[in-house]
């Protein structure tokens, strides 16, 4: 019994260890979870012949790392009488720049298509479900979920 318990205590203790030397490089962080990093702050959403575009997308990124392809998804609510304000939809889409580290910037001044949409609905905010870090020997890819692509 006490050659388990101290074959446990071991173990816990390399996990522990393993787990502050993760915690102490903040490049695995900024590689694991670019979410944490970039922020749209701005942008403009209109629908033309009820395809929704999306332009002048201010991204805040925070990090030491650049990112490109960005992943995004918008929340679309009603601005119709009667369910004002209800969410009536939402679509994802990635938006094919490249942002350097620490850095404000506009993008897509020109527009981009993001999926169906309607003059009636409006967006609240932009959520930014992921991204590539720009590393090199970087395996991870924009989302926890995808299989890892290779970067240059």
């Amino acid at each position: 019994m006490n050659h388990i318990a101290t074959k446990l205590f071991i173990l816990l203790i390399l996990f522990s260890t393993l787990a502050k030397a993760q915690e102490s490089d903040p490049t695995i962080s900024m590689i694991q979870h670019p979410e944490w990093y970039i922020k749209v702050t701005d942008w403009s959403y209109f629908a033309a012949l009820r395809v929704a575009m999306i332009s002048n997308v201010t991204i805040e990124n925070t990090a030491d790392i650049p990112y490109k392809d960005i992943e995004i998804k918008l929340n679309y609510y009603s601005t119709s009488y009667g369910n004002a304000g209800e969410q009536v939809s939402s679509t994802t889409g990635v938006l094919p720049i490249t942002i350097p580290p620490r850095s404000k910037e506009t993008y897509l001044k020109s527009g981009m298509p993001l999926g169906m949409g309607a003059m009636s609905y409006q967006t609240k905010y932009v959520q930014v479900l992921g991204a590539v870090p720009v590393v090199k020997n970087s395996v991870r890819s924009f989302t926890n979920t995808k299989k890892p692509k290779l970067t240059p």
